[in-house]
């Protein structure tokens, strides 16, 4: 009698065309196919994203192999993209859903009648209906929590019995209160993630919080894994301040200078330019500023960045989003490609890791978003954390308090970090004072913590091929 054949395991990672969710789904994505190379690995993402990652297809759902990778797009209604100011941010949740889960359905089934069957769903927390999808194809999922375990185990109790007090603590006008959460060291109002102060469905991002409400309904129903996006020595604590839940550790996962995976030709030629400039400065002399690819900073934040940057006399490099269109305002960006480029320079994008790697770059100003922490974590380069929503005040926290890697700014009373405070903590991470001192060690430090926990033996990759290897 012969054996039956043998299931050969395929991974499906879906995520949404967030550039800051598709990044750390798609390393994932590649590490799993490099942890066991049997199996076969799919990335989808919603059309929108995957026409980001590919522009020049003859169509925007094309197919493509990209190294270990077999990427296949879904809809979700905004092929387009998803525009604010002329999409209904209350209705995109339920339409992204029921769009979501038909296309998605239809990926699945394409690949199964090809003979590759999708035995294993990995899924983010904006595409929770990607869990229905799995089971109603037989396939096992799994979340992939691309946050900091702190704020999935805020999250947690905040839908299990803790959220009257998250929000109150949130909105403490003084901003000196603090909560105590099961498992967590004491949070103080400015360390929780912005969305835990919602308390009415009128508020903007209230589908963020009924997204999350969904996601954690099912965890509790079904109880699956977790994989987060964290390594045991930075979260050791928040990994297990959620007991009920199996929360595993595979992280810093962070694309490597390295990486195969593909980018565009502006963003090849790019990357030239910045590296071509950043081979010109000095040792650890280089500030280099980026507020991620969503944030739109309003002029009087700035201004009062440019202002603060020029004030510090240290060479900038600004990944400033919309820099190509505000390149004609000589109040706001005078150095974009102008007689001040010996001190600055400021592009519409750069090849982050690349930069952040650059012996050249001694001070990172960021909004704090998980992926550009970890990377600067990874790449031994201290932090200026100028957080703004979601859960960036938590990294910024545990930039700060927990790993001592960094500092965090102050605001004024309208939300905008002046010049002088700008100035002051650039000094405060790159100057000669003992604290500097400090923040420098620390970060080497954590550099080394981090790349142990992703080499071989290191409990993130140990953890990451029991899962690869479905163990």
């Amino acid at each position: 009698m012969e054996n039956p054949p043998v299931l050969v395991q395929h991974f499906l990672f879906v995520t949404s065309p967030l550039h800051g969710h598709m990044n750390p789904v798609r390393c994932l994505a590649a590490r799993v196919a490099a942890a066991n190379p049997s199996p076969r690995v799919t990335f989808s993402t919603a059309v929108s994203g995957h026409r980001l990652m590919f522009p020049s297809l003859a169509s925007p759902d094309e197919e493509v192999v990209d190294g270990a990778l077999l990427h296949v797009p879904y809809s979700d209604g905004f092929d387009e993209g998803f525009n604010p100011k002329v999409h209904d941010v209350r209705s995109y949740s339920t339409r992204a859903r029921a769009v979501g889960c038909e296309t998605l359905s239809g990926v699945v089934a394409r690949l199964a009648a090809r003979g590759c069957p999708v035995t294993r769903v990995v899924y983010t927390f904006l595409v929770g209906w990607a869990l229905d999808v799995a089971r109603a194809h037989g396939a096992r999922a799994v979340l992939y929590w691309i946050q900091p375990a702190t704020v999935f185990a805020v999250y947690y109790h905040y839908f299990h019995g803790h959220g009257a007090a998250l929000a109150s603590c949130a909105n403490d006008p003084g901003r000196d209160a603090s909560v105590q959460l099961p498992g967590l060291p004491p949070l103080k109002s400015k360390a929780l993630p912005s969305i835990v102060s919602i308390t009415s469905p009128e508020q903007p991002y209230y589908t963020a919080l009924t997204a999350l409400h969904d996601i954690f309904s099912a965890l509790d129903e079904h109880r699956p894994k977790v994989l987060v996006n964290t390594f045991d020595a930075l979260e050791l604590d928040a990994l297990r301040a959620v007991p009920q839940l199996e929360l595993v550790a595979v992280g810093p996962v962070v694309r490597d200078e390295a990486s195969s995976l593909s980018t565009s030709s502006f963003q090849r030629e790019n990357a030239k330019e910045c590296m071509d400039w950043l081979d010109t400065k000095a040792a650890r002399s280089v500030v280099y500023v980026s507020f991620g690819s969503m944030l739109q900073l309003s002029k009087r934040q700035g201004l009062e960045l440019q202002r603060g940057l020029k004030a510090t006399s240290r060479p900038y490099l600004w990944a400033r989003r919309g820099a190509e269109q505000e390149g004609q305002d000589a109040d706001l960006d005078e150095t974009n490609g102008g007689a001040g480029r010996e001190q600055g320079m400021v592009v519409e994008w750069c090849d982050q890791v690349r930069v952040l790697s650059h012996p050249a770059v001694g001070c990172f100003i960021t909004h704090c978003g998980w992926n550009s922490a970890l990377e600067s974590i990874t790449r031994g380069v201290p932090v200026v954390a100028v957080p703004q929503w979601t859960d960036q005040p938590t990294v910024a926290c545990l930039v700060e308090e927990r790993a001592g890697v960094g500092v965090c700014t102050l605001v004024d009373g309208e939300g905008v970090v002046e010049c002088a405070e700008l100035q002051r903590c650039v000094e405060t991470v790159m100057g000669d004072s003992d604290r500097a001192v400090d923040i420098r060690a620390s970060v080497e430090q954590w550099r080394e913590q981090a790349r142990e926990a992703v080499a071989g033996g290191g409990m993130s990759e140990s953890n990451l091929r029991v899962f690869a290897f479905g163990l």
